[in-house]
Parts: structure tokens; C-alpha cells; sequence
């Protein structure tokens, strides 16, 4: 039997903005990782649930973390899931991945703790242990997040 736990974090407020809607983002392997996935983003009564699936990841609790970037960033090239402005509310969630590499992300994030979907673009799967997370080079999956029903 496999257990896989998802971790609710407190994340930064930012203040004045609510989600609306849906959106989903598929995930492509950045840096040769071979990880892919797919993040879901839908409004809920009392906030965003943000869930995901991915695979080709090392099995741990706390390794992975998922980011947004704001409308600027790119979900390729030398520049990829890096924000061209900063954000309140960039911090998503971190992944459970079990013994096979299978990953699952679930939080739902109060709206006033994250950037709504009108101002996020694209989002991560970072590896931790890589830079501490930080940089291009702690990017293993990217992709761009497409909102259902407009921005």
C-alpha cells in the first residue's frame, strides 16, 4: 500500500483580488527532467482549489514545490516559469510523490492568498534541492496556464 499526503502551507496574502473561474495548466519537462503533469485550478466556496498530477519525479514529501508567474513570464526557453515582475501570493503548494515518482498536489488556497487567474500566466514544479529552488535551473516542469471562460 502506498500513502501519499498532501501539505496545506500558509501562503502570503494578497489583498483585494479573487479567482474566478477554471483553469488548467499541462506540464512539460524542463531540463531534461522527463516530468510531466497537469495542475488544475478551480474556484471553490472559500477559495481556489489547486490540484495536480505529475510523474517522473523522486519519490519524497517536500521536495517539489509549485510557484505562478505573472502575465510576462514564459512557459519555454532560456527564461522559463521565471517571473518578470514579482507577486504576492506566487507560492502554490508542495508536492507528495509516492515510491514510483508519481506526484499529487492538493490545496485550496483562501482567495485572498494568491494571485488570481487574471494575473498568472504559467506555473512550476521546482525541485528544492536544486539551488534551494531557485532559478531556471530548479525548474523540472513548466507550462501555461489556460483560464476556461476568459480572463
Amino acid at each position: 500500500m502506498v500513502l501519499v499526503a498532501a501539505a496545506i502551507v500558509a501562503i502570503p496574502v494578497f489583498a483585494n483580488h479573487s479567482p474566478t473561474g477554471t483553469a488548467q495548466a499541462t506540464q512539460h519537462p524542463v531540463n531534461q527532467s522527463g516530468v510531466n503533469g497537469t495542475i488544475d485550478f478551480t474556484s471553490v466556496p472559500g477559495g481556489l482549489l489547486v490540484t495536480g498530477t505529475a510523474t517522473g519525479l523522486q519519490p519524497s514529501i517536500g521536495r517539489y514545490v509549485s510557484l505562478v508567474y505573472d502575465l510576462g513570464s514564459a512557459p519555454g526557453g532560456p527564461t522559463v516559469c521565471e517571473p518578470t515582475v514579482e507577486l504576492d501570493g506566487m507560492f502554490v503548494g508542495i508536492w507528495a510523490v509516492d515510491a514510483l515518482g508519481n506526484g499529487i498536489l492538493m490545496q485550496v488556497v483562501p482567495p485572498a492568498a494568491i494571485a488570481p487567474l487574471t494575473v498568472i500566466d504559467s506555473i512550476s514544479i521546482r525541485d528544492s534541492t536544486i539551488n534551494d529552488g531557485f532559478g531556471v535551473e530548479a525548474v523540472v516542469a513548466c507550462g501555461e496556464i489556460a483560464v476556461h471562460g476568459g480572463r
